[in-house]
């Protein structure tokens, strides 16, 4: 029941909404309605390796395809008193599950008792990147996509509570607080099929300042991993808890670094862009801390982006890498059955892990305003045991490169 909690508020929107608007006030004042879209293709992946750049969607075998980068959405707001207000947020895209629950990405209140004070209940973006509240408006970033070593290890696209945001003007600049807490969860591919998980508690913080070129945050995130959810994950584990220590003693230390459940996790970032006469420079660098190899990495991006009339033309440099090593099981026992399972468990253990960056070179022709039009080339190295971020048909047991070509426009209306 606890997941669908936000339809309590989506409810209690439309209900307010229909009660409380004053008759002498047309729709249109306090009712506004907005979409967002990106219709994309590009080439990506190989044979044997399946590029994503979210981890909600499917891989690419070295084929064309429109669904990566394709996203369309709808936003309602309705004013329903001065200082209380209702949102609402659609998404239609490429997931593991089609279900109303994933779907509705956000449905809140928000309520201003003071004009530096913000109050918001229900389900809202989760805010732990500088794109946290824009991630799927293609047209209010740069690149053609989301940074994929940046964005994609942490696939959570909202959480399930509430927030408060404390705002002020001071000689420094614009400055922004904020505070979280609730819980998130997200429904995800990995190389043995679908996976879910769900982060109960999760709290938050961030501070910013932004001038009139620079802007600078700071973010901190603990969450407690409560669930996780795959066929061949509990097959594994159960294998693993019913091995005797005598016949192999590591059994068990691998079951309690695969399971992910009851550990924590935190997450620290830092990130700042600059625009002034033409240039722009983002970039973000963050560390999640966790005993669960499969979340423990750090990961960051440095952006450059030139404007030369209608056209930004841009580079980006970024990189991914799992805090935990790869893991060689040995001894190997002579037990065919439990050998089987020693190599079983080696590759789970190493696919989870991620190693890579990425070089890329782009344009953005901005030929309308409020459409643009995106061009995009990414060159990707990545290790060996370091394809966490792939879908993989076979254990990566050396280096490969990856080239992905991306094309798309986006807009606002």
């Amino acid at each position: 029941m606890r997941q669908y909690a936000f339809l309590f508020f989506a409810g209690l929107a439309v209900t307010l909404s229909t009660q409380i608007i004053n008759a002498s006030e047309t729709v249109r004042d306090r009712f506004q309605v907005s979409s967002f879209g990106t219709l994309g293709i590009s080439h990506a992946g190989k044979d044997q390796f399946g590029y994503r750049n979210e981890l909600t969607h499917k891989g690419q075998f070295d084929k064309f395809s429109i669904f990566p980068d394709s996203v369309f959405g709808l936003q309602a707001n309705a004013q329903l008193l001065p200082s209380l207000n209702a949102t609402v947020q659609v998404l239609a895209e490429d997931q593991v599950r089609q279900n109303f629950n994933n779907i509705v990405d956000w449905a809140y209140l928000s309520y201003q008792p003071t004009p530096n004070t913000m109050i918001r209940g229900g389900r809202m973006g989760i805010d732990l990147f500088m794109l946290s509240e824009i991630r799927n408006i293609g047209f209010a970033y740069l690149w053609a996509r989301p940074i994929t070593e940046f964005y994609t290890p942490v696939s959570l696209s909202h959480f399930e509570g509430i927030d408060l945001k404390y705002t002020k003007n001071s000689e420094l600049g614009y400055l922004e607080f904020k505070i979280y807490g609730g819980q998130t969860g997200s429904d995800i591919r990995v190389s043995r099929g679908d996976f879910s998980v769900r982060m109960r508690p999760i709290f938050g913080a961030i501070a910013s300042m932004e001038t009139n070129h620079w802007k600078t945050r700071a973010t901190f995130a603990a969450t407690h991993i409560d669930e996780t959810r795959n066929t061949n994950l509990t097959r594994l584990l159960n294998a693993l808890d019913q091995t005797p220590a005598t016949i192999w003693p590591q059994a068990g230390a691998f079951s309690k670094l695969i399971n992910g459940e009851g550990n924590q996790a935190y997450y620290y970032s830092i990130g700042l862009t600059y625009d002034k006469h033409d240039w722009l420079i983002q970039s973000e660098i963050a560390i999640t801390d966790s005993a669960w190899p499969s979340v423990a990495l750090t990961n960051g991006y440095l952006s450059l982006g030139r404007r030369v009339g209608p056209v930004t033309l841009y580079t980006v440099g970024s990189y991914a890498k799992s805090l935990r090593d790869s893991k060689t099981v040995s001894p190997r026992s002579s037990q065919s059955d439990i050998n089987a399972l020693q190599t079983i468990t080696e590759n789970a253990f190493n696919a989870v892990l991620i190693n890579q960056n990425t070089i890329s070179l782009g344009m953005r022709w901005d030929f309308h305003t409020k459409m643009a039009l995106k061009a995009q080339w990414d060159h990707t190295w990545v290790r060996k045991n370091g394809g966490g971020l792939l879908i993989l048909k076979e254990p990566l047991d050396h280096d490969i490169t990856l080239n992905i070509f991306s094309l798309n426009l986006s807009f606002v209306y």
